[in-house]
């Protein structure tokens, strides 16, 4: 099973594609998404940590309310 199976099957396990579950099935749908487009990227369990920890630090600074000012 490759990380984007076992993501699919993960998700699916945690009700998080069932249509009562958060936003309708909208965020494991985006989960499963993203996961699709990570693994066609080819990421070696180092590059993928270095790729998830910056992506979410972006993230959290884009949050930031002085980042649009």
């Amino acid at each position: 099973m490759n990380r984007h199976e076992y993501f699919q099957k993960r998700l699916k396990d945690l009700g998080m594609m069932d249509e009562d579950s958060d936003y309708a099935g909208m965020i494991g749908e985006s989960v499963s998404e993203l996961s699709e487009v990570f693994s066609k990227q080819g990421h070696s369990g180092g590059s993928a940590v270095v790729t998830v920890t910056l992506f979410t630090e972006l993230m959290k600074e884009w949050e930031s309310p002085t980042t649009h000012q």
